[in-house]
């Protein structure tokens, strides 16, 4: 009678779920019993999951047991489902979120067919696996101790995780190495960015000013071995130094951009000290092929390219790997309102920003009889397109090149090949350009990749070509409704801004890793700093667990923080407040 009305209720909330629970049978050791009291309980394993005599009453005085940490929550996570007494009360409490995590398929069907639930349904979010646990950034935890007698192991799985969400939430310290040059350098600097906006405490290890002496060695002889060796020198001195500025951060985490000069040695240190290693390859792994060598180093592996790049990753050790696609910066890929002489400068009917690989030289021949302005360097070779490249080729900055987006009426985004004669008919993965045009709320044609319809709306927030003579018609077409070509840009922009910013990536990346069984290193001094474990110790309702609960959602505590929390407030001391005070005193 019951089962039939709750089924359809998480048919509606949780279709895979009620899917499990419809064709789960009813488990050899559960027993539904009758209370003393009238309403079911229920028996499992032999543990009986709520009082025989009146699980109401019961579950009333669970809740009164937690009415203060429930009071102080945000976010609820409940480790144990039973008949759902406890849940139903918690809900007359509350009007926070709540998860209840209960891996018995066979309990929840035994729950559903035992009483009417529909109503806590469509509220609580049910999970049965400890990797589908998300409860936010601040959540405090709820344990129903029957139901993690009943099933230990999983419940410890989940109060694992739910410690390292916990950390996670409250900010990881991450170390962001980036290269001594080249394109995935900005990368860098936007994913440190990120981090820091989600909360996270950052170390930006820039190796940017190596660049001038590394390059130099270029200079220094003609002998390519000679090279080679000054260069592995160089790059060993490198890694040693961001070492030295890494190990005295103490991260948690170590990400590694694309052509980062973290030596073998460096990343099997940051191991043995329990430091988790991320690598994040920006790069087509189809030209450059370090990839070979690196992958199973680091803990973790990221790629802008998925399918045959995955498993070929797997093939050589890489031990996690995830598909991580490009994105943009909100805070730099911007729309700017530019002066007149800014238009002057770097508008155009049809602009391009990026070096000179073949099939660019080869395509943009074709478009010379238009207002066509080339911007980037390596094109000196080609004098048919001597007449449009701008600055004799020199390289553009970030800043420049987000004002030429402001200003071209079209920005051509055509993705490098070294080989083909203009659009790669077999590329894939879709570059920086692709989210950062966009990202400035200007207007993008971008050849045609088999990927970009997992990003975009093609037609209505981006518009693709497949050749010369599509582009031709395309620039026409788009000059000409310049209408039409505004509404596509804002609508690309709005897709960027939801979906495809930095913020986002390192969101994903470090959920994969979260999933994947990251174990935050440095255990002993987060757990002696833990707020949380603070105020159990001191007990929620004592006066000094009442004074500490102002710092519960803080990453650590120690002394320093209590003393410089008084010292930022007026008026009389309280006694904890003296206490602390005076052990700061004697400390010194």
């Amino acid at each position: 009678m019951y089962f039939d009305r709750n089924i359809k209720m998480l048919m509606d909330v949780d279709g895979h779920l009620a899917g499990l629970v419809a064709d789960a049978g009813r488990g050899d050791d559960i027993e539904i019993v009758a209370s003393k009291a009238g309403p079911p309980s229920l028996k499992a394993g032999g543990i009986a999951l709520h009082s025989l005599y009146d699980p109401v009453r019961e579950a009333r005085e669970w809740v009164e047991h937690h009415r203060e940490e429930i009071g102080n929550a945000s976010g609820i996570v409940v480790l144990g489902f039973g008949l759902g007494y406890h849940v139903a009360e918690l809900l007359r409490t509350t009007d926070n979120d709540v998860t209840v995590f209960e891996p018995r398929i066979d309990v929840l069907r035994a729950a559903l067919e035992a009483s009417d639930l529909s109503g806590l349904l469509a509220r609580v979010r049910i999970v049965t696996r400890s990797e589908e646990l998300a409860p936010g950034k601040t959540f405090r935890v709820l344990h129903h101790l029957p139901s993690i007698r009943l099933s230990p192991a999983p419940f410890a799985n989940a109060a694992s995780r739910l410690d390292v969400l916990r950390v996670v939430g409250k900010g990881l310290r991450i170390a962001v190495v980036g290269p001594i040059y080249g394109g995935s350098l900005p990368i860098a600097g936007y994913c440190a960015a990120a981090l820091r906006n989600l909360g996270h405490e950052v170390e930006f290890i820039d190796n940017s000013g190596y660049a001038d002496p590394y390059l130099s060695i270029d200079g220094v002889t003609k002998s390519k071995p000679h090279r080679d060796i000054l260069r592995l020198k160089f790059e060993e001195f490198a890694s040693e130094a961001a070492m030295a500025r890494i190990v005295p951060f103490r991260p948690d985490l170590v990400l590694a951009l694309a052509q980062a000069p973290l030596g073998e040695r460096a990343i099997a240190d940051l191991r043995e000290q329990g430091i988790a290693t991320v690598f994040w390859f920006v790069e087509d792994f189809r030209h450059m092929g370090y990839w070979r060598s690196v992958a199973s180093r680091y803990d973790y592996f990221f790629t802008i390219q998925k399918g045959e790049f995955l498993d070929r990753l797997r093939e050589v050790g890489a031990r996690n790997v995830a598909f991580l696609p490009m994105a943009a910066s909100a805070e730099i890929h911007r729309k700017m309102e530019l002066s007149p002489e800014e238009l002057r400068d770097f508008g155009s009917d049809v602009s391009f920003v990026g070096a000179g690989y073949y099939n660019r030289r080869k395509m943009f021949e074709g478009l010379v009889d238009l207002d066509f302005r080339i911007w980037g360097n390596e094109w000196q070779s080609c004098p048919a397109l001597r007449g449009v490249l701008q600055r004799d080729g020199a390289r553009v900055s970030t800043e420049e090149s987000v004002k030429i987006f402001n200003a071209a009426r079209i920005n051509i985004n055509l993705h490098s090949s070294a080989y083909h004669e203009g659009v790669n008919p077999h590329g894939d993965f879709v570059n920086p350009r692709s989210f950062e045009i966009p990202g400035c709320g200007a207007f993008q044609l971008v050849d045609s990749r088999s990927h970009l319809g997992d990003f975009f709306e093609i037609g209505r927030e981006v518009i693709s070509f497949d050749s010369l003579g599509d582009l031709r018609d395309k620039v026409a077409h788009f000059l000409a409704h310049p209408e039409e070509r505004a509404a596509v840009a804002e609508r690309g922009r709005q897709r960027v801004l939801r979906d495809h910013t930095y913020e986002r990536r390192m969101e994903a990346m470090i959920d994969f890793v979260v999933r994947k069984g990251f174990q935050p290193p440095w255990k002993a001094r987060r757990e002696k700093e833990d707020p949380v474990r603070l105020i159990g110790e001191a007990g929620p309702k004592t006066d000094l667990g009442r004074y500490l609960e102002r710092f519960a959602d803080a990453r650590s505590l120690n002394l320093d923080d209590v003393v410089r929390e008084i010292r930022s407030e007026c008026g009389d001391l309280s006694r904890v407040e003296r206490i602390f005070l005076a052990l700061n005193e004697i400390g010194q």
